[in-house]
């Protein structure tokens, strides 16, 4: 459920994805798709090297938030994002169930790690949240700088 390596396929479909929404060279949706992965692996690197774990139950209660807050238009754009989730949805070929109960589980489970541990650093660090999740990031590409550049070759970036 949580994955803590480098994808080559989830790379491809959010470059691909944010190319076509933002209208993106195919360079600069590979190089925004990189650094969102980068950024979410270090987190999610960070929160697995201190102790917290999410479980099945805890991802679907996030994603059942989400989408009763969704469904009842309380988020700022929320007929939008159920538009995009709908196409999607039509796309993937999946019912709306199958959506948000197994296809964002591992979205969902990332999003609860990292509430996790902006509280756990919160709690241990005594600087900001967002100063701490740049020293893990540096922290992580320190520490990592063999297998990111060997999946930058792999993904076609120098």
């Amino acid at each position: 459920m949580v994955n803590s390596e480098f994808s080559i396929e989830d790379h491809e479909e959010y470059a691909e994805k944010i190319q076509d929404e933002r209208g993106l060279t195919k360079e600069e949706a590979d190089e925004e798709a990189f650094r969102v992965q980068l950024n979410e692996l270090a987190v999610i690197n960070r929160a697995i090297a201190v102790g917290i774990s999410v479980s099945e139950e805890e991802a679907l209660r996030k994603s059942q938030e989400i989408r009763e807050v969704l469904k009842n238009g309380e988020a700022k754009n929320a007929s939008e994002v159920m538009a995009s989730i709908q196409k999607e949805i039509g796309q993937l070929e999946i019912s709306e169930d199958e959506y948000w109960n197994e296809y964002m589980l591992s979205n969902y489970t990332h999003m609860v790690m990292r509430e996790k541990l902006m509280e756990y650093e919160r709690t241990h660090s005594g600087i900001s949240w967002n100063e701490r999740q740049q020293e893990i990031i540096e922290e992580f590409i320190a520490s990592e700088k063999r297998r990111i550049n060997e999946f930058k070759r792999k993904i076609g970036m120098k």
